[in-house]
């Protein structure tokens, strides 16, 4: 009877690395099936365009194959990839000068069909302002709502993983926050 890799689920990841290091190259292939969804979702949140964060996706996995050697389990391995894709993001942000908005596809996608046509178009337009608001705000800022607010990570782990201190990731959020309120204060004021 042959010994077979137990699936993503039954494996941590610290012995997926360790199988794959030992030259199981589909102990990778797990950590990958483990982790696409969460690192697309963050890098298309950085750069708002479909087939680029599809292709900075791709680029993180093929960054951690080739560094995984050099992995030090000091923090976990989501912490290190997260890092890959922020710093992945940010580069291509900075290198494309990247301004983008929702296109239409993409809202259809995250709205429920329940709502009537006026109500959808309302909350799209709604999304839209957000999205683009905090695509205004400055890299290191943005960066920081983006993986406090959407990624729902404690101050504690945005720090470690952009290696900051707290402190100067609580002052990033907070002038995030303050930006965003201004920005958005013309559209909230509306409602009153």
């Amino acid at each position: 009877m042959s010994e077979s890799i137990p699936s993503a689920s039954e494996c941590d990841d610290r012995q997926l690395i360790e199988q794959f290091l030992d030259g199981e190259q589909r102990s990778f292939n797990l950590l990958v099936e483990r982790y696409r969804e969460r690192i697309y979702l963050l890098v298309w949140r950085m750069v708002r365009n479909r087939e680029d964060a599809l292709d900075l996706s791709q680029e993180v996995f093929v960054k951690a194959y080739k560094n995984l050697k050099s992995f030090r389990h000091e923090s976990n391995f989501y912490t290190w990839l997260y890092r890959i894709a922020v710093n992945l993001s940010l580069n291509f942000t900075k290198r494309e000068k990247f301004k983008s908005f929702l296109s239409l596809s993409d809202l259809s996608d995250r709205f429920t069909s329940g709502s009537s046509p006026s109500e959808d178009l309302e909350r799209d337009q709604l999304s839209g302002l957000i999205d683009r608001a905090v695509m205004k705000l400055p890299e290191k800022q943005r960066a920081v709502f983006i993986l406090r607010h959407y990624e729902e990570l404690s101050i504690r782990e945005v720090a470690e993983l952009l290696g900051k201190s707290e402190g100067t990731i609580k002052a990033n959020y907070y002038q995030a926050i303050k930006k965003l309120r201004e920005s958005l204060k013309p559209y909230v004021e509306g409602e009153e």
